[in-house]
This record gives structure tokens, sequence and C-alpha cells, in this order.
């Protein structure tokens, strides 16, 4: 999987939601669950060689678990179903990347891509009103990169 390729899709997918979702699940203040599905629903369609699932916690056949051994369920993963090819993990907040709660998510995704589950990219996304914050949580040449941008 090339990395950017991977990012211009999740780009696609964000600015789908923003046009076709987002003013109305925040008008009526839905759940996180909510949102993630929908970016989850324009992820499938983007990524269709792999699989997009929300709230996955497995790791083949055993939980999935953080470096620290914790259980953890991410919000939405690109990856093969039952083999050990996991490609991306993301967080979705209702808030902006520095709230705590997204700093707090952001430092997941940084363990789920520094550990042993093999991730490629950890992608935050903050749902604000006004605008999207994604963050790109990756390793490049064995150092761990954030870089954010707004949509």
């Amino acid at each position: 999987m090339q990395i950017q390729d991977a990012k211009e899709k999740i780009r696609e997918a964000v600015r789908e939601f923003k046009a076709l979702d987002r003013a109305a699940l925040l008008k009526v203040n839905v759940y996180e669950p909510a949102i993630s599905h929908r970016i989850a629903v324009y992820l499938g369609n983007l990524f269709r060689e792999l699989n997009v699932d929300c709230e996955y916690n497995r790791n083949l056949l055993t939980a999935k678990k953080n470096t620290n051994g914790d259980k953890i369920r991410p919000d939405i993963i690109i990856h093969r179903r039952l083999s050990p090819n996991n490609c991306i993990i993301f967080e979705i907040k209702k808030g902006g990347k520095d709230s705590q709660k997204a700093i707090t998510d952001i430092r997941k995704l940084e363990d789920a891509v520094a550990g042993n589950l093999g991730y490629d990219l950890g992608v935050f996304i903050g749902i604000l009103k006004r605008r999207i914050d994604i963050c790109w949580i990756e390793k490049i040449n064995s150092i761990m990169t954030k870089t954010c941008e707004t949509i």
C-alpha cells in the first residue's frame, strides 16, 4: 500500500462525509460511532481491495492489544481480515486535534503504529462544525512523525 495514495483516498472520504453528513449529524448531536460509521462507508468505497471495519477488536484470532497489553477497539481500521495485514488505524472525535480527548487518541495511534500490530498509518479525524482536522501518524525511517491538516 502506498501511503500517499492512501492519504488521498482518506481525504476524499472525509470531504464526502463533510459534504453529505457532517452538518446533519452534528445538528442532532449523534454519538461518535455514528460519525465513524459514515466515514467508514466512504472509505469502503475507496479501499475496495481491503476490509474497512468499525470497532474491530481482533488481531487474527486473539484480542487486539496495545504495547502495554491492554485491549483496544479502534474506531475504524483498514486491513485484511484473518491476516496479519493491518494497514490503517483511525480514531474519530467530535472535537479538534488539540482537545484532551484528541491528544489521548493520538497517543493510542502512535502506540499502534510504533507497536507490534503492524499498522502503516494512524489517522486521527476531529470533527467540528466549521472544520475537520486530520492528523497523520506514521513511522518514517524508524522515526514516528505526526502531521496535521484541516479540511
